[in-house]
């Protein structure tokens, strides 16, 4: 499945560029994920907990930022595998950030999630609806902490 988008953000890139990094604040914006863990600069182990039509389940995921070019551009890429469906998930992420006028940044991201196992089953459809809602709240979060902390 694929996901592509872009936001405005009301902060300067390099500001956002930082909270992207930050795992506490990063890890706050993001539904469904506890535990996060730094391994190391790039690396990232955690649980997120997903519901995907009728089934749930927590899935234990590690990611890793593959490439970064401060502070415009961060390529990530996440592995996963829920412990009771033993669906397995991977995904890999490209932002871009941009300068806006007025102080504002432009993020795009462009996105591959794949899903396979009993949660694949419920469907293509239901999974890429539930994988777009997780990353609308996501930058819905996103864009009201980074605000609340500029102003």
């Amino acid at each position: 499945m694929k996901y592509e988008g872009k936001v405005t953000l009301k902060a300067e890139p390099l500001y956002v560029w930082s909270y992207l990094l930050d795992v506490e604040k990063f890890s706050a914006c993001m539904p469904g994920v506890e535990d996060l863990k730094r391994i190391d600069d790039f690396t990232f182990d955690g649980t997120m907990r997903a519901k995907v039509g009728p089934m749930s389940g927590n899935f234990e995921f590690r990611a890793q930022i593959l490439d970064s070019k401060a502070p415009m551009q961060l390529t990530a890429h996440d592995e996963g595998k829920d412990s009771m469906t033993k669906s397995t998930m991977t995904s890999d992420i490209t932002m871009e950030l941009s300068p806006l006028e007025d102080g504002q940044t432009e993020l795009i991201y462009n996105s591959v999630v794949d899903i396979d196992g009993r949660l694949a089953i419920i469907g293509d459809i239901v999974i890429r609806a539930t994988g777009a809602q997780v990353i609308k709240e996501f930058f819905k979060r996103l864009a009201t902490k980074i605000e609340s902390e500029v102003a």
